[in-house]
């Protein structure tokens, strides 16, 4: 007999091989791998300050020297374009270029579907335990971390670095998010 923790791991990773099943889908039609989606879709939904390659790195799990080819890859079909840090020459920013944006728009209409409110609480609940149990950095939506301060209609500041977010970037996960 299962109990119900177990269950629920168990539920967890159906959702992820079925997740993981459509994404290797979309990606052969696509003519890319799933490392190529997986990163697009992440630089999709990250904020200014998580898209870089060491936090892409992180996000996925791999090494900044194992998904360095597929930036390579990606900035050459034009998915992608890396820009230099005015401020810190080490760093390079990573963006979609308009045909990727397009990419991860047939894909977000692909597996759009609508979820409660309350069953999202209930996800970002577990992944916190989960996050928190296994040592993982969080990559939270910015406007739920502890940082950020001000939430309003019209944005809101990062308390780390004290910049102005605009509500878009609020929606946005980060690397820095702290619960």
């Amino acid at each position: 007999m299962v109990n119900h923790r177990n269950s629920s791991l168990l539920w967890i990773e159906c959702l992820v091989a079925t997740h993981k099943s459509i994404l290797r889908k979309f990606a052969a039609s696509e003519n890319l791998q799933l490392v190529h989606i997986e990163i697009l879709q992440y630089l999709s939904f990250c904020n200014k300050y998580s898209d870089t390659t060491q936090s892409l790195s992180e996000y996925l799990g791999q090494t900044k020297g194992s998904i360095s080819q597929s930036l390579k890859f990606l900035e050459e079909t034009k998915l992608i374009n890396r820009t230099q840090d005015s401020t810190d020459k080490r760093v390079f920013h990573l963006a979609l270029t308009s045909n990727g944006q397009t990419i991860v728009k047939k894909l977000s209409e692909l597996i759009n579907i609508k979820i409660p409110e309350k069953t999202n609480v209930e996800l970002r609940n577990l992944l916190e335990v989960l996050q928190k149990k296994t040592n993982h950095r969080a990559f939270g939506i910015c406007k739920n971390c502890k940082y950020n301060k001000n939430l309003t209609k019209s944005g809101s500041t990062c308390g780390l670095t004290e910049e102005a977010l605009s509500p878009a970037e609020s929606e946005k996960i980060c690397r820095e998010y702290t619960s």
